[in-house]
């Protein structure tokens, strides 16, 4: 993870207004502003989110952002301007360190920091991020923050009548492929399928059930098939046997393993 204070030189000698936050592996970016910024102080492009009070920027309007501060993709002499700058192809985070983030569009530029030199407004904030989601059944789901806490979701409640989720809802298969985003910033059915961790956070209802908890639980309950033989004291091949007179019953079948849980194995 890249993080970038955002900066305005026309305020206060370069007032820092926000983060820019870029995550390698997916080449995504997402913002936080600065609850104090408000519409008229923030990028333009952030000024609609800001007036409702929304401070956390998704991916698709992050790299929004991004794309009017760097060289854009239509232009002609495109190639000449990569090779001269050693770049061999297209790519939004290193031609935003060649522009340092500033366009002739506004006073705004880009200064790389640390995770330890966030505010800590914004440590909490990222506190509260997504760490894990598990999908149930009714729509819902379980969601776990980094903050050790879990909130039960209605997600079709949340999502409503937007017509973008709709296969999500009425697929089974769609829906239980729920990821969390990079920096866990949400969760989503591909990037442009995007719930943010501050909903998921305000609207879920609180679980006693911590992701601490569920990993203990992972961790001490669920067994492969070897594990299960042992504790059988049987071969592996008897344990597929069983499985196939419905005897047992793994929670995860893949092509030369299963796992199951050490309840049903230690009655058996």
């Amino acid at each position: 993870m890249v993080i970038f204070e955002i900066r305005d030189s026309s305020i206060n000698s370069g007032k820092l207004l926000g983060f820019l936050f870029y995550y390698e592996k997916s080449g995504r970016f997402f913002t936080e502003l600065l609850s104090s910024v408000n519409e008229w102080d923030a990028p333009f492009i952030f000024s609609g989110f800001v007036k409702k009070k929304q401070h956390s920027i998704d991916s698709e309007w992050s790299m929004r952002f991004v794309r009017q501060r760097i060289i854009p993709y239509e232009r002609q002499n495109l190639g000449e301007i990569l090779k001269e700058n050693k770049l061999k192809a297209y790519d939004e985070y290193r031609l935003l360190l060649l522009s340092e983030g500033r366009c002739a569009q506004d006073e705004l530029y880009l200064v790389k920091t640390e995770p330890d030199e966030l505010p800590k407004e914004i440590q909490e904030r990222l506190a509260k991020k997504v760490c894990d989601v598990i999908p149930l059944s009714d729509s819902n789901a379980l969601i776990f923050f980094k903050d050790n806490s879990a909130r039960k979701t209605d997600i079709g409640k949340l999502i409503g009548d937007n017509r973008l989720f709709a296969n999500v809802l009425k697929d089974n298969d769609i829906f239980n492929s729920v990821k969390v985003s990079p920096g866990g910033n949400g969760i989503e059915w591909g990037s442009d399928r995007f719930l943010a961790a501050e909903h998921l956070y305000s609207s879920g209802m609180k679980s006693h059930i911590s992701y601490d908890d569920m990993i203990s639980f992972v961790r001490s309950r669920i067994i492969d098939t070897s594990e299960a033989a042992r504790i059988l004291g049987c071969s592996r091949q008897y344990i597929n046997q069983l499985v196939k007179q419905s005897k047992l019953h793994p929670i995860l079948s893949e092509s030369n393993n299963r796992l199951f849980l050490l309840s049903e194995i230690e009655t058996e």
